[in-house]
């Protein structure tokens, strides 16, 4: 039996999901899940208009998805934690 008030898998996966779209993120381009405890990305970070992310909207994000657990970052153009932020994707830096 759960505990009353540890959310869900499900709870948890839906709130990622409402951060990554509150941020315009194109969820065709990337792959998350949540537990609770962590929240696992991959695939390419971008915004649905096909633009790359600034680093200071990263950081908001990225503290967003904190509360939510550790952030494990596999993504293609970004590293994204919760203590840092660095851009992968092209030779231009863009770290914060």
């Amino acid at each position: 039996m759960k505990k009353p008030g540890k959310p869900t898998k499900a709870q948890c996966s839906k709130e990622v999901r409402r951060v990554l779209l509150k941020y315009q993120a194109d969820l065709a381009k990337m792959h998350f899940s949540a537990n609770g405890r962590s929240t696992y990305l991959s695939g390419t970070l971008v915004k649905n208009s096909g633009e790359d992310f600034k680093s200071e909207e990263l950081l908001m994000l990225a503290q967003e998805l904190a509360h939510h657990g550790s952030i494990k970052s596999e993504l293609d153009n970004w590293y994204l934690g919760i203590d840092r932020i660095s851009y992968i994707g092209k030779n231009e830096d863009k770290a914060a």
